[in-house]
């Protein structure tokens, strides 16, 4: 009988344990899904954003880290302008058909069509991960998970984790991303390259959103002397 009773008592503890992590499961999925929501909804809300942008590249295999600090304007559709600081000393304009990496110091350009963007800075990402964005879109992409929720003194950030599902069509195996529960945009991003062996980490801070910004922003006055390069071509 006291066989009998343990069993009965310990079914009883998988039942309830089933029960529960079946309402966490739900609750879970109720939670990502409100945060997915929230953030297509800001991102068809939103026109433009000014922001200081900070851009660390690491790669562990050579012990290397680059960190780049700057100011970018953004604007959609596909538009966006990064003026970096020294010692980096360079600005990128994206301007929906081209990428242009412009070097003051070496008097040079660097010229790629949006289709080589693979090839092309890590900044272009911003297009697809959060400010261009549709559920649809990622959920056929990527499976998406929340990590976790972290709350500070301006609010909460989530911590979401994206995985390719199709490994062969994309550059990065893991993609994290963190969004504040203001903007409900994303204000930091970091790319996995190579198995995770390069980190691009992207931050965003004072934004700005839907200030206004002319078209000219986007177009690139270079010295008429410039040499102009076209890696891919």
């Amino acid at each position: 009988q006291k066989n009998i009773f343990n069993v009965i008592v310990f079914s009883f503890c998988i039942l309830i344990y089933n029960v529960n992590y079946l309402m966490c499961e739900e609750e879970y999925d109720k939670k990502l899904e409100e945060i997915l929501l929230n953030v297509e909804a800001a991102s068809l809300r939103l026109k433009t954003v000014v922001a200081d942008i900070k851009y660390t590249r690491v790669i562990s295999l050579l012990d290397s880290e680059e960190t780049s600090h700057g100011e970018l304007r953004y604007k959609k559709p596909k538009m966006m302008r990064i003026n970096f600081l020294p010692p980096r000393n360079e600005v990128n304009v994206f301007n929906g058909s081209h990428i242009w990496i412009f070097h003051p110091d070496e008097n040079q350009v660097e010229k790629y069509e949006m289709n080589d963007s693979v090839n092309a800075p890590q900044e272009v990402d911003l297009f697809e991960f959060g400010y261009e964005y549709s559920v649809e879109k990622i959920k056929n992409k990527y499976t998406i998970s929340l990590i976790d929720d972290i709350t500070t003194v301006k609010g909460t950030i989530f911590h979401l984790e994206l995985i390719p599902k199709d490994s062969t069509e994309s550059q990065y195996s893991r993609i994290l991303l963190w969004v504040n529960d203001t903007e409900w945009l994303p204000i930091q991003f970091q790319l996995f390259e190579s198995d995770g062996e390069i980190v691009n980490t992207i931050a965003l801070s004072n934004l700005h959103i839907n200030s206004e910004i002319p078209d000219k922003t986007f177009r690139l006055e270079l010295p008429e002397d410039v040499e102009i390069l076209e890696p891919f071509k």
